[in-house]
């Protein structure tokens, strides 16, 4: 098929002139013919036809315009009255293939019968009968008589020789009245070409002979009838091998040459092989297109693949996050309760004689409450729930801060390797959590690498294009900074690959993980607006590359690792009367944080709801600093309270509480500028050193 850019097609309206320059210029290889543009209702559109009808009439033949349509091929029309030229004509149609891949409309070039007849004329002589007919045994060419004969039917002898066999030789009478020698082939569309010589034209030299010599005439009729029958067998012989060569041509074989053995066979020879060359290099394209097109579907699938894959698992993470950081807030309330009464009972217990009984379950308790805690944060950390602060890292300092903790931490057996990149960019995350999950990596590649092996961990710079992107739909295209940790471990099976960042979902034994190492990774990655891939492959190990945001900003400091914290034995405790507010609808939260702040020497006003705060601050006259929950009842949260309360004491502290940040104090994964967090659990000591973090910085604590 054609498109509509090859022939210069552009648009229907108001491109008529380029429409007829380029059909001119294409149609300088067959003078005399003409070329129309049929829609798929049958309408002509366009057509280069001399003196055409207005306005141009429907399509002459709508069976060939279905066919081409139908089967996507050229499609040979037999001879007819065109309207558009208003003469008797025939046609090749071909189907337009436009840009979306669909056949709009179909292209029909003329084929004149006068063209015919000047291919039979050129060296016709007279008593020759030379013919072209199309399958309903139409003359489309006749010598003699082209004109009178054009569109009407052949001899009766004929017709039926050709609907007996599809080449011969026969003896007929013509429509002229007079008997000829015919031989004939039929071509792989359907016509039918046949070249005679009259009788009469055959016995006239016998006949001038006889009459010189009756004896000579005898001789020359017998010869000049043998040689008829043997010129007549070499023509339908050639015309034989044509029709062969004819119909092997649309499979793209080469064209093999044949002797003509007169004229108008050698003209016909000619125009096949030109049409066989024109095919051979249309198929040659065809493949090349069909072969590239096939090669582009089978990528496009792949990429729709693994976009949907990554779509449903972010659909399922993003709701079991939902569920996950629903029941974080109440559970967080209940480990604040627990862990801070039993930090209160040991502290009190040091006063007391023989305690020692008690001290060890109350540790233990404690320690199991800290897990449960632990537990809830790497929940929320999977649901990017937890309030992050990014900064500025240097990973290879980082890492290189790390690697003697991550080596006792793997064991003497397994060998700990860093390959630092160099010009490594600066990473935009928040330190702390970055170090939970290298560690959280490192025991991971522990566990799956037994005895012995090799832990590699890595950085570099990365770039994710846009085809990266859009292959898995849940990244940005940018440049980033790549961690990377491998192992030479026992691999993940396949099957296993799309479930590693479910949560609670472990390869482990029972015992020996919670499941939820990285899912919390998974989702500080995603939380902080990084990507992360996890390539394994069983008995070869796995690898882990985290995908961190370049940090774009120029001049900042980078922020380095904290490191192990060392308590310290004295609280810090108020001074000169400080007065705080603790808002907490929960009361054994609140019960404990009243009690907590008054053992450090605070003069305490607590209140349950937002609304009693308020009548609170307005009936107190000095408040040092707003404790408050984060998630209140009553219709107004913990920010709304200290946004009412700041507008009556624009300079009161204000430090929050929560054990699931929502969005009142956390956009976008990070807690607000200038925002004061104290995150549910603590233990009195916890709060004290935040308190007084936030009344006087902590190097003046008493």
């Amino acid at each position: 098929p054609l498109t509509s850019t090859n022939f210069g097609i552009r648009t229907l309206a108001g491109e008529m002139v380029t429409f007829r320059q380029e059909a001119v210029r294409a149609l300088k290889l067959v003078p005399g013919a003409w070329i129309s543009l049929i829609d798929l209702d049958g309408q002509i559109v366009l057509t280069t036809a001399p003196d055409a009808a207005s306005p141009l009439p429907r399509h002459p033949a709508p069976d060939v315009s279905k066919a081409a349509i139908a089967s996507g091929e050229p499609q040979v029309a037999d001879v007819l009255f065109g309207p558009a030229a208003k003469k008797v004509t025939s046609f090749v149609e071909v189907p337009v293939l436009g840009p979306d891949q669909k056949i709009p409309y179909t292209l029909a070039i003329s084929l004149s019968p006068d063209r015919f007849h000047a291919l039979l004329s050129g060296r016709y002589t007279k008593g020759e009968v030379i013919g072209v007919i199309d399958r309903q045994h139409r003359f489309i060419a006749r010598l003699p008589e082209h004109e009178k004969r054009i569109g009407t039917l052949a001899s009766d002898g004929w017709r039926a020789a050709i609907a007996k066999a599809s080449e011969g030789v026969i003896s007929t009478l013509t429509v002229d009245g007079y008997w000829a020698l015919t031989g004939y082939a039929r071509t792989a569309r359907g016509w039918t070409v046949g070249v005679g010589q009259q009788e009469a034209e055959i016995a006239r030299p016998a006949n001038s002979i006889w009459q010189s010599t009756a004896a000579g005439a005898v001789i020359l009729t017998l010869l000049s009838l043998g040689l008829g029958l043997f010129l007549a067998q070499r023509a339908s012989g050639g015309m034989a091998n044509l029709a062969r060569q004819a119909r092997l041509m649309p499979e793209g074989g080469p064209y093999e040459e044949q002797p003509a053995s007169f004229a108008e066979a050698e003209t016909i020879s000619d125009a096949l092989r030109t049409a066989s060359k024109e095919i051979q290099r249309i198929n040659s394209g065809l493949e090349s297109k069909v072969a590239e097109r096939t090669s582009e579907l089978k990528a496009e699938m792949r990429r729709r693949e693994e976009t949907e894959t990554t779509l449903r698992q972010a659909q399922k993470m993003d709701s079991i996050g939902q569920l996950t950081g629903g029941i974080a807030h109440d559970f967080n309330n209940m480990l604040t309760i627990i862990l801070g009464n039993l930090d209160t009972a040991q502290r009190r217990m040091k006063s007391l004689e023989n305690s020692a009984p008690l001290t060890r379950p109350i540790e233990a308790a404690i320690a199991g409450t800290r897990n449960a805690a632990k537990l809830t944060h790497r929940l929320l950390a999977f649901a990017r729930q937890q309030p992050l602060e990014p900064g500025a890292i240097q990973l290879n300092s980082l890492v290189a801060g790390l690697s003697d903790m991550l080596a006792r931490t793997v064991g003497e057996t397994i060998k700990v390797e860093t390959v630092s990149g160099a010009g490594l960019w600066t990473a935009y995350a928040d330190v702390n959590q970055l170090e939970s999950c290298l560690v959280n990596l490192a025991i991971n590649a522990r566990d799956a690498m037994s005895d012995f092996g090799k832990l590699t961990i890595e950085t570099g710079n990365a770039y994710l294009d846009d085809e990266y992107a859009a292959r898995f739909g849940d990244v940005k295209a940018g440049q980033y900074v790549m961690l990377s940790v491998s192992d030479t471990g026992s691999g993940i099976a396949p099957e296993l690959i799309d479930k590693v960042f479910e949560p609670f979902f472990t390869t482990k034994d029972a015992g020996k993980g919670t499941g939820l190492g990285l899912a919390m990774v998974h989702g500080f990655v995603k939380q902080s607006g990084g990507h992360i891939r996890l390539y394994s492959e069983v008995g070869e190990g796995t690898t882990v590359r985290l995908y961190l945001p370049k940090h774009e900003q120029t001049g900042v400091i980078a922020v380095t690792p904290r490191g192990e914290a060392v308590e310290a034995e004295v609280v810090p405790r108020a001074r000169s009367g400080e007065v705080i507010m603790v808002v907490e609808d929960e009361a054994g939260v609140r019960e404990y944080a009243v009690g907590s702040l008054e053992d450090l020497g605070y003069h305490v006003v607590s209140a349950a709801g937002a609304s009693e705060a308020l009548q609170l601050m307005q009936s107190t006259d000095r408040i040092d600093l707003l404790f408050t929950d984060v998630v209140l009842g009553g219709g107004m949260s913990g920010r709304q309270l200290a946004d009412e309360i700041t507008v009556l004491r624009p300079t009161l502290p204000v430090l929050f509480t929560t054990g699931y940040t929502r969005n009142a104090i956390v956009h976008q994964g990070r807690l607000d500028n200038g925002v004061q967090l104290l995150g549910k659990p603590y233990t009195q000591r916890e709060l004290g050193i935040k308190i007084r973090s936030v009344l006087k910085p902590p190097d003046r604590f008493p």
